[in-house]
């Protein structure tokens, strides 16, 4: 933007200096020209004037070559390129050649100024009184060369020239401060919402600038105020409600330790130690705002093989066929083994929520098309999904608010990857999740 101020300014500014240094550049030359033959005019006027009173006092009465040389030389160095033309082509001073201007000042008998090769002339014709036809004998000549006529011009048009880069140079820094003014707390702006959005809920702005654009300051140092109070409260409801969950929990932990199965029991103790690890950690997070947490990996295979195991015992009691096909190797995912188990947990709940018992599923885990991906599928035989876009949550349809698919492709998401719904080869339910690789 700064840049295009400064680009903007200078074209506008050059147009300007240019509209106006032309039209004086013009006047300065007309002005030169006016001012030399101004001169000769007065020069020539001069020496007529001198020729007409020393012809009245002479006993000849007209004007001749001794009494033109005489006054020619009274003038001096003015009367260098003045010339004295006789009508029978006679010419004392400064030499000549005939031309068409000097004719014309002979035959209509007025002064004139004409431009010719090398300059302009001068040519004032010699009136007397006397003769009742007003003819002319005697024409004064003054020349004014090119140079004369240009005196000072291109002095003239540099200072100009000068004055006019001048003035566009200072519009051009003028405005630059001025774009200056207005970028830099754009960009602090810019650069305060960039690490808003990157988890700095600290970071405020020094409102600058003009009106507007300070006035955009406060109200953003005002958002992020109240963003982080949000957030803050947000938090605390999280960790109370988390923190809640500890009563139910130890309610359930002392009813599995009455059940007579005593595999069942360690197994069903085991889940609900899981899942109080998973209340602490979730009280323990949301205690700690701004803390971002590190990086987790997660092998994808080892995880789906332990949810799969977890999940096969409800599926024999349903009388359901499960298959679980695992990729050899590890197919490491960007989450932390808990939250992938959650997501399996989420499809695999699905199933078991909107199929049949007895309906078969499948399970397959393979690497992505592009490097670095894995892929997570999980398919079935029952109806597949009723719904144009199950995503959506509240609007998957058979009565589902849809919460546990949107989770699971938040989840992908945040990975690099993303979860597409399809249709299995038995014309049941299809979900393809693809985790993006690790950083």
């Amino acid at each position: 933007m700064r840049q295009r101020l400064a680009v903007l300014s200078l074209t506008v500014s050059m147009l300007v200096v240019v509209s106006f240094m032309i039209p004086i550049a013009l006047l300065i030359r007309n002005q030169a020209e006016n001012r030399a033959l101004s001169r000769s005019e007065t020069l020539a006027r001069a020496i007529a004037t001198a020729l007409i009173v020393d012809t009245t006092r002479s006993e000849e009465g007209v004007v001749t070559v001794p009494l033109s040389e005489a006054v020619l030389e009274v003038f001096g160095a003015d009367a260098e390129a003045v010339t004295v033309v006789f009508a029978d082509g006679e010419t004392v001073g400064a030499p000549v050649f005939n031309s068409d201007n000097i004719e014309i000042a002979f035959a209509e008998a007025r002064p004139l100024t004409a431009f010719t090769e090398g300059g302009a002339e001068v040519l004032v014709p010699l009136l007397s009184a006397d003769t009742p036809d007003q003819t002319v004998d005697v024409v004064v000549r003054a020349f004014v060369p090119e140079a004369d006529l240009t005196e000072g011009v291109l002095v003239a048009w540099a200072m100009l020239a000068g004055l006019g880069a001048l003035l566009v140079i200072v519009a051009v820094v003028a405005t630059d401060r001025l774009g200056r003014s207005v970028v830099r707390p754009v960009v602090e702006l810019s650069d305060a919402a960039l690490a808003l959005g990157g988890g700095d809920l600290d970071r405020r702005v020094n409102p600058a600038g003009p009106h507007e654009i300070a006035d955009v300051g406060v109200a953003f140092n005002f958002l992020a105020e109240r963003l982080r109070q949000l957030l803050a409260e947000e938090r605390e409801s999280v960790a109370d409600l988390s923190h809640r969950l500890r009563t139910p929990l130890t309610a359930v932990r002392l009813q599995a330790e009455t059940l007579a199965d005593g595999e069942s029991a360690r197994s069903l103790l085991n889940d609900i130690d899981r899942l109080e690890a998973a209340v602490d950690k979730m009280i323990e997070e949301a205690r700690r705002p701004g803390e971002q947490p590190g990086p987790e990996q997660a092998d994808l295979g080892a995880v789906v093989r332990h949810r799969a195991g977890f999940w096969k015992v409800l599926a024999d009691e349903q009388g359901r066929s499960v298959t679980v096909d695992t990729t050899k190797g590890r197919l490491s995912v960007a989450m932390s083994a808990q939250d992938l188990g959650a997501l399996v947990d989420t499809l695999l709940g699905n199933v078991f929520a909107h199929t049949e018992p007895g309906t078969d599923y499948r399970i397959y885990t393979r690497p992505g098309a592009t490097p670095g991906y894995s892929v997570l599928v999980v398919e079935d035989d029952g109806q597949g999904f009723e719904h144009s876009a199950p995503l959506e949550r509240g609007e998957s349809g058979a009565g589902s608010t849809g919460l546990g698919l949107d989770i699971a492709l938040r989840s992908a998401r945040r990975t690099g990857g993303d979860l597409t719904l399809g249709q299995s080869t038995s014309g049941g339910a299809r979900v393809e999740v693809s985790f993006g690789p690790p950083a």
